[in-house]
């Protein structure tokens, strides 16, 4: 009897011992789950995994094994009304499963920037023109600056951690080579900055390092400097000197401003389409260098009609709609773009998703924009997009994803912009727990 009682008691004791797993080990357990929804889960369970997955040391390491983009939390709208009406973050409402990380997101970070500097002597305020991996691109033009609207002040912001960079000035040399520059954004701005993709290989530095390019759409090519935060430093790329901007152009197509502004990004370059004459554009953010494409496309879509996303397995994907919807009834179409055995390019449908709203008397809804495999659609009962400009209206967006291929409501918004610029971005990342500052 006295040995059952020991053996039990030494049991209890073994057992009690196994659960005291050494926090090295269950640091290494931890950063095996395969994204932040899981350690969200994980930190929920116990207060010490909180605590662990939590500390910037931890997510650093994770986000250096994992690429995870985040989940969507939302849509950043921008307008250019002069009372910033239709500007903000726009949360993701239930029932999506992102609601409350978005709600706590909303909560914590400025999405006004107020925390950048002012100028008191400048009439023009701080403009959103990118948001990439947490990170957004702002710029203002300077009081008394020559050619302002081109060459205007830049600064990467993080609106959850309230840091921000300011970028020096391009060089006299670079920006002298600039002639001829078409405006954008309603003659507000005659540049379109953007951010370049994160730097995987740097994902576990604790000052993740940045790149913004610099484009300005010349007559005779498409202007591009890139500046990286790495040195420092402003530099030019390789641009085509033959892409005349006008010349293939027809009168009864889309107006020059509302063509050129949209442009799209997958698997580390960027796009630009003009349906019209089938020419790509593409800007290499791993070659520093500007391409000229020529991919036919279907008959019947404008620039705006279109957005290219990042599907799986490194291809492009483009969803493209029809403008004119036989019978009232929508569709979205989705391709991809693949190579044929002579090395020319085309779109090869793959799918075709039926849209829940009539499109007999007008077109009610819009592709906004694209990130992650994610297409964002802008649903309003008033006046098309194409034709609102800038105009503000209430709307309802919704998502679709090259996954699922699955339309789901995001949430209400007071939205502006439309094919007249890239006023639209969706934003995703984390509960403010488990971000890290990005700036």
């Amino acid at each position: 009897m006295a040995r059952g009682e020991a053996c039990g008691g030494d049991a209890g004791k073994v057992k009690g011992e196994a659960r005291e797993i050494p926090d090295e080990i269950t640091d290494e357990i931890l950063l095996r789950l395969p994204s932040r929804s899981a350690l969200a889960r994980a930190a929920a369970a116990s207060a010490g995994f909180r605590a662990l997955v939590s500390s910037p040391r931890f997510l650093r390491r994770h986000r250096a094994l994992h690429r995870d983009p985040g989940s969507l939390l939302g849509v950043f709208t921008s307008s250019l009304t002069d009372d910033g009406e239709g500007t903000g973050f726009h949360p993701a409402e239930p029932p999506q499963p992102a609601a409350a990380a978005a709600s706590a997101v909303a909560a914590a970070a400025d999405f006004s920037f107020a925390f950048l500097l002012s100028d008191p002597s400048s009439a023009d305020g701080w403009m959103v023109r990118d948001c990439r991996d947490g990170r957004f691109l702002l710029d203002r033009v300077a009081a008394g600056a020559e050619r302002g609207t081109v060459f205007t002040e830049l600064a990467v912001c993080d609106p959850l951690s309230r840091r921000y960079a300011l970028l020096p000035p391009i060089p006299e040399d670079l920006a002298a080579t600039i002639d001829g520059v078409l405006n954008v954004f309603g003659g507000r701005r005659a540049c379109e900055p953007f951010l370049g993709p994160a730097d995987a290989d740097a994902s576990d530095a604790e000052s993740p390092p940045f790149t913004v390019f610099w484009t300005a759409r010349c007559q005779r090519k498409l202007a591009a400097f890139a500046f990286t935060s790495r040195d420092g430093r402003w530099r030019a790329l390789p641009s085509p000197e033959c892409f005349i901007w006008r010349r293939h152009r027809s009168p009864f197509s889309c107006p020059m401003n509302t063509v050129w502004n949209r442009r799209h990004y997958a698997h580390g370059r960027f796009y630009w389409v003009d349906c019209l004459t089938n020419r790509w554009l593409v800007l290499d953010a791993r070659a520093m260098e500007v391409t000229l494409a020529v991919i036919p496309s279907p008959a019947g879509y404008w620039e705006e009609h279109v957005a290219v996303v990042e599907a799986p397995g490194g291809e492009v994907g483009v969803f493209a709609h029809d403008f004119h919807h036989p019978g009232g009834k929508a569709d979205l179409h989705y391709y991809t773009i693949v190579q044929d055995a002579g090395g020319a390019q085309r779109w090869q449908l793959e799918k075709t998703i039926p849209l829940p709203w009539p499109g007999a008397c007008h077109r009610p809804f819009c592709v906004r924009g694209a990130a992650n495999g994610c297409l964002i659609i802008e649903v309003s009962e008033e006046m098309p997009a194409f034709m609102a400009s800038h105009r503000v209206r209430d709307a309802e967006l919704f998502k679709i994803d090259v996954k699922s291929f699955q339309l789901e409501k995001i949430c209400q918004a007071r939205c502006a912009g439309g094919a007249a610029g890239q006023c639209c971005w969706p934003y995703f990342g984390f509960p403010p727990s488990l971000s890290l500052a990005t700036v």
